[in-house]
C-alpha cells in the first residue's frame, strides 16, 4: 500500500497488535527491506519509511535534518497505525533513524516499542568526519545499498551523510530492548564496534546476530534476515503471534 504518505506498508495493519518498522541506510529511495517485508506480512504488517522529496515523494520537501524525517515518519506512522507494540529495524544510517524514532515514540502512550534492531552501524555518536568520509567513499564504490537506479551520482547519498555528520543524539538513552545485527565482512561496523549501542538503551540485550556478507548483507540474506526478525516479535512478552517461541536468545549468534 502506498499514498502520499512517507510509509509504505506490507500486510494489513488493521487490528494489529505488533508491527516491524524498518527505517532506511543511506542513500535509498525506495525500500530496500521490502523482501524482507515479504516473508514477514503474512503474520505481522510491515511498514517502510522512505525518505521525502526523492522517488514517489520527489514533490515534497525534503528534511534537512535528522530530526526532520523522524518527524515526518512519526507524524505518518500514527496516520497509518494509530497504536501498537512496535519493532524497529535500522541498517547504518537508519540505525540512527530507528535510535531517534525510539526516543520520539517514548512519549507516546499509545505505542511501545518492544524491539531496537541496529543493524551495521556503530554507535550513535562515534561517526568522525574522517569515519563518514571513508563511508561515503567506499558505498560510492558500492551503490547496491543506496538504491542505484534512484540514484545513480550519490546525491541523495552524500545528503544524508551530512545529515549524519550534522546530528547529535537527543537524548542520552532509550528504554527499547536492543538487539545488534551484523556482518562477519563489514568494514564499518564490526561486531565489537556495535557493543557501544548498550550504552544507548537501559533496555535488555536480546542478542547479537551474525550473518555473512559485508556491509550490504540484508540484500542477500533476506529470509535469515526475516527469520531473526520474527523470532524477536515472537520473544517479546505476550506475544500474539504464531511463531514458534525460540527460548532466551544467547549473547551471540550466527546466522547462515
Amino acid at each position: 500500500m502506498t499514498s502520499g504518505r512517507s510509509i509504505v506498508v506490507q500486510g494489513d495493519v488493521r487490528d494489529t497488535v505488533d508491527a516491524v518498522v524498518f527505517l532506511p541506510p543511506a542513500g535509498s529511495v525506495t525500500s530496500p527491506f521490502l523482501p524482507i517485508g515479504a516473508h514477514l506480512a503474512a503474520a505481522v504488517p510491515v511498514l517502510h519509511c522512505e525518505t521525502p522529496g526523492r522517488g514517489r515523494l520527489a514533490h515534497q520537501e525534503a528534511p534537512a535534518s535528522v530530526a526532520a524525517a523522524v518527524d515526518r515518519w512519526a507524524d505518518d506512522l500514527a496516520a497509518t497505525l494509530p497504536e501498537g507494540r512496535l519493532h524497529l529495524f535500522g541498517h547504518s544510517l537508519g540505525a540512527l533513524f530507528a535510535y531517534e524514532l525510539a526516543a520520539r515514540l517514548e512519549g507516546e502512550p499509545r505505542y511501545e516499542v518492544m524491539s531496537l534492531s541496529v543493524s551495521g552501524a556503530r554507535g550513535p555518536t562515534s561517526a568522525a568526519r574522517t569515519l563518514v568520509t571513508a563511508a561515503f567513499a567506499a558505498l560510492r564504490q558500492n551503490q547496491r545499498s543506496a538504491d542505484t537506479k534512484g540514484d545513480p551520482n550519490g546525491t541523495w547519498l552524500a545528503l544524508d551523510l551530512r545529515m549524519r555528520r550534522q546530528h547529535r543524539v537527543s537524548r542520552p538513552s532509550v528504554r527499547a530492548p536492543l538487539a545488534l545485527f551484523c556482518a562477519d565482512a563489514d568494514p564499518f561496523a564490526r561486531s565489537a564496534d556495535m557493543e557501544e549501542w548498550k550504552h544507548f538503551t537501559t533496555g535488555p540485550s536480546l542478542g547479537t546476530f551474525t550473518f555473512p556478507g559485508g556491509h550490504d548483507y540484508y540484500l542477500f540474506a533476506h529470509l535469515p534476515v526475516a527469520t531473526t526478525i520474527a523470532g524477536l516479535v515472537a520473544a517479546a512478552p505476550t506475544s500474539t503471534h504464531p511463531y514458534p517461541k525460540p527460548g532466551q536468545f544467547p549473547q551471540n549468534r550466527s546466522q547462515t
